[in-house]
């Protein structure tokens, strides 16, 4: 670990200290202080026939205050930030105080014209639920429990031709939680490479090509507890085990993802497009199902007027998991964008797809958040812009998902007592799916004063109804802040 950030220290280092002294230099020193209110109100749910309903009551009341610094230094062909935001948090409910931390580093170096290098590493710690969905809409840092995270970016481009270039990148994340839960998986480290291909024919016609691969490595799981897993296994299902190695379990993956798109450019209104992508998840795990995934989308961005734009694609996906049948389904999206007013636009979409959920602040051992997903998601935004130094945005979004998980399948059938070793595959798969919905809508209004102030006030309000146990939940988020930032020192 101690070579791995000396590697990151070093070689953002080299990129700044190789610019030319003769560049001109500008630099700056940022400064300020962030204070802000957090009540976070939700309700658990739980329903069983042995109890008919369950309910528990979270409520967190938090005060923090914490400086901010910014250093910027750029010139023609390098530049360099780093950003530093501690904060001293108290909640008020349990009498507790802790510290989070947000820090970045970006770099970027041209050694020609031609080619480019960026270096981004971000580094979190904190019990912010709101900051872990931008992977999974339902990945929702229940309970509040403290984590970090930290993502290493290294990125490359070469441009050989007007609107054509090639590039590629490595990523680095890493998930760690104070309470890792049951067996742990919840940490994980998750590597990427990646390649991409840009090209422009003509002023008509371009197309682009990409391929990754991630590799997911997680904290193995407790010793104990898989043996007490065997044995009731075993109980229920005699050998159902005999081909497992109990003693070298692993919830490591690999991902593989190829995709591109083709696009026509009719005229400077219309684009018409063929986008393709095929993706493979590989499991060491012996319970979980490899699958391939094929989604293919015909479709066209619109630019109806100055003000009005829409995107529009549809067309046939098609996934094998491993043991079941093949299925045949489609994905499409509607997109739209107008600007009601000059101080006013709405957003809008639906869409409907397939995604292999891998990732997820919310894996455990029982994998509770892996596993190939439907689902249907439709948004709408409102921004309105009262003054210079006022504005409100109003949101709202609906989630429908259908999600297969093994581990899933095996609870239904220990709960209808059903002999895994002559159940129909198709009819397991069935058991293994659940559905969840999620409703999440709010509002936020931000304010602008005396040059270096800004106040913001938002709420959210969140609803989740699943089909699994213990996985159903309402919240109510109200977050306030102020905040003072000044330029300190340029020069």
């Amino acid at each position: 670990m101690q070579k791995l950030s000396l590697c990151l220290f070093l070689l953002p280092l080299s990129i700044f200290c190789l610019h030319n002294t003769a560049d001109a230099r500008l630099n700056t020193i940022t400064g300020g202080v962030t204070t802000s209110y957090d009540y976070d109100k939700t309700n658990y749910k739980r329903y069983d026939e042995a109890i008919e309903s369950f309910e528990r009551r979270d409520l967190v009341q938090q005060i923090s205050i914490g400086p901010s610094f910014i250093f910027e230094t750029t010139s023609s062909t390098d530049g360099v930030s780093i950003s530093f935001n501690p904060s001293f948090v108290y909640d008020l409910e349990d009498s507790q105080s802790n510290i989070n931390h947000n820090s970045s580093f970006t770099a970027f170096r041209d050694f020609t014209r031609q080619f480019r290098a960026e270096l981004t590493d971000n580094f979190l710690y904190s019990d912010d639920p709101q900051l872990l969905e931008a992977e999974n809409p339902s990945d929702y840092n229940r309970g509040r429990r403290r984590y970090w995270t930290n993502t290493f970016n290294i990125n490359s481009n070469y441009s050989y031709d007007a609107g054509s270039s090639f590039g590629a990148g490595y990523s680095y994340e890493i998930l760690r939680n104070d309470d890792t839960g049951i067996g742990g998986y919840e940490d994980y480290d998750r590597h990427t490479l990646d390649l991409s291909l840009q090209h422009r024919f003509n002023a008509s016609w371009n197309a682009s090509l990409f391929t990754n691969y991630s590799r997911g490595l997680f904290d193995p799981p407790e010793q104990n507890l898989v043996d007490r897993t065997e044995e009731a296994l075993e109980e229920l299902f005699p050998g159902v085990t005999d081909n497992i190695d109990t003693e070298n379990l692993s919830n490591d993956l690999s991902e593989y993802e190829l995709g591109g798109t083709l696009n026509w450019v009719e005229s400077s209104r219309k684009t018409f497009f063929a986008n393709y992508i095929f993706s493979i998840t590989d499991y060491d795990a012996v319970l979980r199902r490899d699958t391939n995934l094929h989604n293919l989308t015909l479709g066209a961005h619109y630019q109806y007027s100055r003000r009005l734009s829409f995107d529009v694609g549809a067309g046939p996906s098609y996934e094998k998991t491993e043991t079941f049948d093949a299925n045949w389904g489609y994905n499409g999206h509607f997109n739209l964008n107008y600007d009601v007013a000059q101080h006013t636009s709405m957003a809008a979409g639906v869409e409907k797809g397939y995604d292999q959920r891998n990732f997820s602040a919310n894996n455990s051992l029982l994998g509770r958040d892996e596993g190939l997903t439907e689902f249907w998601n439709y948004s709408i935004d409102f921004s309105h812009q009262f003054s210079a130094d006022l504005t409100g945005t109003l949101f709202g979004t609906y989630r429908d998902e259908t999600q297969e998980n093994t581990i899933h399948g095996f609870v239904n059938a220990l709960e209808t007592g059903e002999n895994l070793n002559s159940v129909d595959q198709e009819t397991f798969r069935e058991e293994s799916r659940f559905k969840r919905e999620i409703y999440e809508t709010g509002a936020t209004l931000s304010y602008t004063f005396l040059q270096w102030y800004t106040t913001t006030i938002s709420y959210t309000y969140r609803n989740q109804e699943s089909e699994r146990i213990n996985d159903t939940y309402d919240e109510h988020r109200m977050f306030l802040t102020l905040s003072f930032q000044k330029e300190l020192f340029r020069w």
